[in-house]
């Protein structure tokens, strides 16, 4: 191994507040830490600097490990990045048992007899469609995300929804319907992600992840909510509410509810003084629905919402 491939190797990507790359960082420090696929800890940047976050309890002189790849990814292919980017076979129990984020990579037993081949080979076509969509503009990204969408609908008995790549999928959905401006669509991926997804690929409800998608549910709700009362009359704002409209949601109960989860999450996530932290702190904060003279029910809003992401079909 050449010294440029040592610096690359020892290397960590520097991310913004929302997760997106801006660049690469060389941490003489940060680069003693082992890889795992269950790992106790997460790197993050904020500004010029780098921590280290606990994700569990770590013991007393216990060892400190972080990802190097995707821990939502199934097991041959985590083996298959960290073989091609950092030289190791792992072995860890998680590949060892096959495990994704705790669970198995291909269900047991699989439901009508399908042979596990096929689940990879699902895997595989829903990556070349994803691929396709991702280098791709609408209308035709629209139709290739569609197509791989029904790919994974139609396969959904014997095919997890958390299940790599189906959530990337999801996502990639999410955000292109919030670029077209079709907000309720979007909040309902977003809300299968929030109820559904990121529970399993991330269960500590304080996950960087987690805070992230959760604060892009609220943004998405909050312009619901504008497009909502900027509509000239009752019919305007059902037809920008859409099937959601169906389950008489309060949607500024929700806004609080999730506002108040995000402001618990953020010190544990981010830490009390990290930019996130700060630049959250700076936004205006919701108003109580009790100011409206409405009823502040954030355990009930939660249950039709998730009543709403179960029923309403992909």
């Amino acid at each position: 191994m050449d010294v440029v491939d040592q610096c690359l190797v020892n290397s960590m990507t520097v991310t913004d507040d929302g997760g997106s790359t801006l660049g690469t960082c060389l941490s003489t420090s940060a680069a003693l830490l082992n890889h795992s696929c269950n790992p106790n800890c997460i790197f993050l940047t904020s500004g010029p600097s780098l921590s280290i976050r606990s994700l569990q309890p770590i013991p007393a002189n216990g060892e400190l490990t972080i990802s190097y790849t995707d821990i939502t990814l199934p097991t041959h292919r985590r083996k298959a990045d960290l073989s091609l980017q950092y030289y190791f076979n792992c072995v860890c129990d998680y590949c060892t048992q096959e495990l994704t984020c705790g669970l198995p990579d291909v269900p047991s037993p699989l439901s009508k007899g399908l042979p596990s081949v096929k689940i990879f080979e699902i895997e595989k076509e829903g990556e070349r469609l994803l691929s396709l969509a991702q280098g791709s503009t609408s209308p035709k990204k629209d139709s290739l995300l569609n197509q791989a969408m029904s790919l994974f609908v139609a396969q959904k008995e014997i095919y997890p929804v958390w299940r790599h790549p189906w959530p990337m999928i999801r996502d990639e959905i999410k955000l292109l319907q919030w670029d077209l401006d079709h907000w309720s669509l979007a909040i309902v991926h977003a809300l299968k992600e929030y109820f559904f997804i990121d529970p399993i690929l991330y269960p500590i409800s304080w996950h960087l992840v987690r805070v992230q998608r959760t604060f892009m549910l609220l943004k998405l709700i909050d312009e619901l909510q504008y497009q909502m009362f900027a509509s000239p009359d009752n019919n305007g704002g059902d037809e920008v509410e859409g099937d959601l409209k169906e389950y008489y949601i309060n949607w500024l109960s929700v806004s609080k509810g999730l506002e108040q989860e995000i402001e618990a999450a953020i010190p544990r996530a981010y830490g009390t003084e990290s930019s996130f932290a700060k630049e959250y702190e700076r936004l205006p904060k919701h108003e109580s629905p009790e100011k409206y003279g409405l009823r502040m029910d954030w355990v009930g809003e939660r249950i039709k919402l998730e009543k709403a992401a179960r029923e309403i079909e992909d």
